[in-house]
């Protein structure tokens, strides 16, 4: 049987979130250095040179992660899959790469819009070694912020129903969210279109 559960914004939660002096509100101020504990991490668009260390970074994902971001466990992308990840058209598409100051890539996310502007698919990742420190929902709010910059006022994602992780952070976001659920997968959508007012509150607006 399906279910609908629909959680509304919670704006003190997501004005905290935005709230990461030195991460970027806007597509221009990319490539950028962000703090994140004792290290200085490197965010940036992905682009064609980044693709060998992308192809490592996705080598070194466990199983498991390859097989709750792809839904099945490739060894590693396919051609097509990294030219698809880098080579995009930039008025329909976007990826953020997280890298170390050593140059490893250790978290990837994107947004690509299909055939109605106003509404984008959204994906992450994040290396295994990263996981569990709340890198991948600064990244994915970073992700959010730039994609409603381009007029992006929700977005889409089907989940496999045993990602629990991914599912407890999209719903700590605090943005708007609903959700079908009951089979082995779920379709997550999450309403971009709140990012404004909070934004506008951690500026003092």
């Amino acid at each position: 049987m399906r279910r609908y559960l629909c959680q509304p914004t919670v704006p003190a939660r997501l004005a905290a979130r935005l709230w990461r002096p030195g991460w970027p509100s806007q597509r221009a101020q990319l490539p950028c250095l962000v703090p994140w504990g004792a290290v200085t991490l490197r965010l940036s668009e992905a682009s064609e040179q980044d693709e060998p260390a992308l192809l490592r970074a996705y080598a070194m994902l466990g199983e498991q992660s390859r097989y709750l971001r792809f839904m099945r466990m490739p060894a590693k992308p396919t051609a097509e899959q990294l030219a698809w990840f880098t080579r995009y058209p930039r008025e329909r598409q976007l990826a953020l790469l997280l890298s170390t100051p050593e140059g490893e890539v250790i978290a990837h996310a994107q947004s690509v819009r299909r055939r109605r502007p106003e509404r984008a698919e959204f994906a992450c990742v994040v290396a295994d070694a990263w996981q569990g420190q709340g890198l991948g929902s600064a990244l994915l709010l970073t992700l959010a912020l730039l994609a409603r910059e381009q007029g992006v006022e929700e977005w889409v994602a089907e989940v496999l129903s045993e990602n629990r992780p991914m599912l407890t952070l999209l719903r700590g976001l605090g943005l708007p969210l609903s959700c079908v659920t009951g089979g082995a997968t779920q379709v997550v959508r999450l309403d971009l279109t709140a990012l404004d007012l909070a934004r506008s509150a951690t500026k003092g607006e």
